[in-house]
């Protein structure tokens, strides 16, 4: 669809790419009509893991975008790079779960703004020599709004289809749960060195709608069975049976992110630490009410994930990312419950910014102390920047009631957006109970699939 051409601008003195159309696209309306698109998509998001527009303009017949050049590889590349003489095929867990954490980070701050990639694929994610991770080629994006102003056409199938959703496939409108399950064939194709599904379109087509993938881990003894269910969760057929969102798979990968054994490759990475959801007194809170209950434990798994000022990019460029050592086996319960290292997570968290969310935290309190008519606490989830049906969704299947108040917010779109909730998110809540969320007005509608 389009030529790319690497550049420099004489005024900034910087390196940059020039992204054309093909003269012969050029000269089609719809063909222009989508190149502008994805230069309104990209120009409007900002975020360090996407590829940053700079300028759009046209010479001629032929417009063209400046955006940022990036030095590095894609994930194509690497799954196609050889390693010891030969074509290694497949890429290591620790990598490719790091990788797909960035991934989300851009993916859930896209969806925030109501845009939706719909053409995840390996060429698509792009790799700095730093190790951060850039996702690429909005270009056939599709911004959710009216109806008279859509891009593409009913029916049109547009994007790989090796990594396309089935929904996208029978020509239906594109989700965020249909980015959730690129996401998981992009996955699986990394980890087992082949996607799940292969053949021609028509083949393809039928086999992603009809067809269930063979679980990962018979191709690849070697992925963990946590990443095993993450990927089968997205690979769903039906979108409400995937991820309501890319950021409740990021905690997913996130909670099933084990500690490597001594004597690999990566236990030089400094310990990432996540941005606690909800701060570290609400952590510190649910210790407290736990040793209330009559000595019950709280599993913290899930708390550690990518460094967010910089410290990603040396995390990442320093892990080799081809396979090379098979994982150490997971933890056994009883390591995982070790009282003296929920306590050191505990007071590792507990100093962190009150801005910040828990991500997931697990009760366990002894049944004998319990009453019958004492309900179980349960944190509420983060449901900001989603639509209220998407807020809805994942709030009812925590077993909470919902109300809905609607107001205006600065920076969120009037189309019912979730901007907060009370209880806020993180706070331990009884079950069955109501949490309020607040959401925007819909003046802006959104298209008719998506009602």
């Amino acid at each position: 669809m389009a030529v790319v051409y690497r550049a420099e601008d004489d005024i900034l003195g910087r390196a940059v790419a020039l992204k054309t159309l093909h003269h012969q696209y050029a000269e089609m309306p719809s063909f222009r009509r989508r190149f502008r698109q994805e230069a309104r998509a990209m120009a409007s998001l900002d975020h360090e893991n996407i590829v940053k527009v700079y300028d759009i303009s046209q010479n001629g017949e032929v417009p063209f975008i400046v955006v940022e050049c990036i030095s590095g590889r894609d994930i194509g590349d690497l799954l196609g790079s050889r390693q010891g003489g030969r074509r290694s095929g497949r890429l290591n867990e620790q990598f490719v779960r790091r990788m797909a954490i960035q991934l989300l980070h851009a993916l859930s701050y896209a969806h925030g703004h109501g845009i939706i990639h719909r053409d995840i694929k390996p060429s698509n994610i792009l790799l700095t020599s730093k190790g951060t991770v850039k996702v690429a080629d909005f270009g056939i994006a599709r911004i959710v709004e009216e109806e008279d102003v859509a891009m593409g056409e009913p029916g049109e199938i547009v994007g790989s289809a090796r990594y396309m959703s089935p929904e996208q496939l029978r020509g239906e409108e594109a989700t965020p749960r249909s980015d959730v399950y690129s996401v998981g064939v992009l996955l699986y194709h990394c980890l087992t060195g082949k996607p799940p599904f292969s053949g021609d379109v028509k083949s393809l087509a039928r086999q992603h709608i009809h067809k269930d993938p063979m679980p990962p881990r018979r191709l690849n003894k070697r992925i963990t069975p946590g990443m095993e269910a993450v990927i089968m969760k997205a690979l769903s057929k039906k979108p409400r049976d995937r991820y309501f969102s890319a950021n409740a798979m990021l905690d997913d990968l996130e909670i099933e992110a084990q500690p490597r054994s001594a004597g690999t490759r990566e236990e030089t990475l400094r310990p990432a630490r996540r941005k606690v959801r909800g701060g570290g007194l609400v952590l510190v809170s649910v210790a407290v009410l736990l040793l209330l209950l009559g000595g019950g434990a709280a599993l913290a798994s899930g708390l550690v994930g990518l460094p967010q000022d910089g410290g990603v990019e040396n995390a990442l460029s320093r892990m080799n990312p081809v396979e090379t050592k098979p994982p150490a086996p997971p933890q056994s319960a009883q390591e995982e419950a070790n009282p003296e290292a929920a306590g050191d997570t505990a007071s590792g968290l507990s100093g962190q910014s009150g801005s910040q969310n828990v991500a997931s935290v697990t009760e366990a309190a002894s049944s004998q102390d319990r009453t019958p008519a004492r309900r179980e606490l349960i944190p509420v989830p983060n449901v900001t920047a989603y639509y209220d049906y998407y807020a809805e969704n994942a709030l009812t299947r925590r077993g909470f009631e919902v109300r809905f108040v609607y107001d205006y917010q600065d920076g969120f779109a009037p189309r019912g957006v979730t901007w907060a909730t009370d209880p806020a998110a993180g706070t331990l809540a009884p079950e069955g109970s109501t949490v309020t969320v607040y959401a925007t007005p819909k003046d802006l509608p959104l298209p008719k699939r998506l009602r």
